[in-house]
């Protein structure tokens, strides 16, 4: 069972953003309902966080090069 309250307002930055560190899960449903978010309490979703914004970065300058190549 889920003893977590997540949908505790003090554990939420801006509604988007949960900080938890009693929580052990990194992934945690949005209060909305709708998706996921992290739980930056922990280090590892820093990291899941930027590897994300890394790949988004490789992939646009790999597309920009290619576009700009042809």
């Amino acid at each position: 069972m889920n003893e977590f309250n997540r949908q505790n307002p003090n554990f939420w930055k801006g509604y988007f953003i949960y900080i938890n560190p009693n929580d052990p899960a990194i992934w945690v449903k949005k209060r909305s309902g709708l998706g996921w978010t992290l739980n930056f309490a922990h280090r590892k979703s820093y990291f899941i966080m930027g590897g994300i914004l890394l790949a988004a970065a490789a992939i646009a300058l790999i597309s920009a090069y290619y576009k700009n190549s042809s």
